[in-house]
């Protein structure tokens, strides 16, 4: 029987190799011939989203998923007319949502081509230079030192530091306290008895009156997090996404957080180009879930002993406060 793989990977490498589309240069003609391409390659609907995704990350702008969603359909049903895109029955059904089973490590070991890099290259790639203050006896001053270059100084920032611990996992256990950041610069630089759970801290300045998406005052920051890769693959693919990467911190568990600087308008604008940042990093695993704005992260400077893996430690890797679009390393 013969296996469809090898179409996807003909396919994939076909894709590859055609520049983006570019809006008012042709690029409507140029994206629709890449799905046709797609189809001639003998690929379902659901086999060709994920590689139209990827194609998508490099047009400009990129297309929204409604778009691609028609362009899709339209030539599926000019080489087959009766292909069904709602029947549950149908073969061809098409949800928006790839189906193709994808081994995470496989997609992001074909990313790195070998490629990769330690926590100490992320260090040393930081524009904004991890000093040896928040460092060794100082490292419970990492938090104030990641809040002190993201968040500006009249900004309120929310960390909940009250786990609740349930069949060996940690979760926060209340709201949290929101205060300005200068306060909480004060208050971490000194040490602190953490509890064993750990401490979080939530990426996006609040308004003070609440720790919902409503009370988010700048939608300035998104969260990365794959568990499904191990931790090495993790810092490698991160320091090759061509994404504006801020900061990069171990949660003290299985993942690391990377916030991805993000910098929408309001509300809409964020979750609509956060759920398509997600929407293209699903096959290396990432966690589709983080797309709303007044989403936890770990706090860095902290040790975290419930769900642990290796010391614990919840600390930084990379922080750059201006990050471009591009690769890290």
């Amino acid at each position: 029987m013969k296996t469809a793989f090898p179409s996807i990977d003909r396919a994939r490498a076909y894709v590859a190799a055609i520049p983006g589309a570019v809006s008012g240069a042709g690029g409507h003609d140029q994206t629709f011939s890449v799905v046709c391409s797609l189809v001639r390659f003998g690929l379902s609907p659901d086999e060709a989203w994920p590689l139209l995704l990827e194609y998508n990350q490099r047009c400009t702008p990129a297309w929204g998923e409604r778009e691609l969603r028609h362009k899709l359909e339209d030539a599926f049903r000019r080489v087959n007319p009766r292909t069904d895109f709602t029947s549950r029955s149908s073969h061809y059904r098409f949800t928006g949502t790839p189906k193709v089973k994808i081994d995470p490590a496989t997609e992001v070991e074909t990313l790195l081509k070998g490629f990769r890099c330690s926590a100490c290259d992320l260090i040393a790639a930081s524009t904004c230079k991890i000093p040896p203050l928040i460092c060794g006896e100082h490292f419970h001053r990492q938090g104030a030192y990641l809040i002190d270059q993201l968040f500006e100084p009249s900004e309120l920032v929310n960390i909940v530091t009250n786990p609740i611990v349930e069949n060996g996992k940690a979760r926060p256990g209340d709201a949290g306290l929101t205060l300005e950041r200068n306060e909480w610069e004060r208050r971490l630089l000194n040490p602190a008895t953490w509890q064993a759970g750990g401490a979080w801290l939530r990426m996006n300045p609040m308004d003070g009156q609440g720790v919902a998406d409503v009370n988010v005052t700048a939608f300035r920051y998104a969260l990365i997090e794959c568990d499904a890769v191990p931790l090495e693959l993790q810092l490698s693919l991160l320091a090759k996404l061509p994404l504006p990467i801020a900061a990069i911190l171990a949660s003290g568990g299985r993942s690391l957080h990377a916030w991805v600087k993000i910098d929408a308008a309001n509300a809409d604008e964020y979750r609509r180009d956060v759920a398509r940042m997600l929407a293209l990093l699903a096959r290396f695993g990432v966690d589709g879930k983080n797309k709303n704005p007044s989403r936890l992260s770990r706090l860095p400077g902290v040790v975290r002993q419930i769900g642990a893996h290796g010391d614990g430690r919840q600390q930084l890797f990379y922080l750059n406060p201006q990050p471009q679009q591009k690769a890290i390393l």
